[in-house]
């Protein structure tokens, strides 16, 4: 199997997860409902995701992490208003597998923190400092 193919797993803590999905309505919880279930069976390839950066505009520290945009498809990025982030782990048989640590909104719009803020905060315990840019 190719690198283009290789799939890894990806661990959702459910604590985690349900913290994630608190306050959003049916449609978006569909979609990180569907993401999760097929991530669970299939992993997730390695094309399909995309580095966050190690120290975003908004002042995020997501250095390790990976977005993956949703829902999953062959739609432009910009067709998929919400993400996943992971954070690549090795686990004590050194297999990689990709950590769930938020699902949200790609983009941070007027009273709703972005993905990337809510992933920093599950990270680091708070949202960053500088707030939006």
């Amino acid at each position: 199997m190719g690198a283009a193919q290789r799939r890894l797993a990806v661990s959702f803590e459910e604590a985690v997860r349900r913290e994630a999905v608190r306050g959003f309505s049916r449609g978006p919880l569909e979609i990180a409902t569907h993401a999760r279930s097929d991530a669970e069976r299939r992993g997730v390839a390695l094309p399909e995701v995309l580095p966050c950066e190690a120290h975003g505009p908004d002042g995020t520290a997501l250095a390790g992490c990976a977005k993956l945009y949703l829902p999953v498809g062959d739609a432009p990025p910009s067709e998929r208003p919400f993400a996943f982030v992971l954070q690549l782990a090795r686990e004590m048989d050194s297999t990689l597998v990709w950590i769930f640590v938020a699902f949200g909104h790609r983009h941070a719009r007027a009273g709703v923190r972005s993905v990337y803020e809510r992933a920093h905060r599950q990270l680091h315990g708070r949202f960053p400092e500088r707030g939006r840019s």
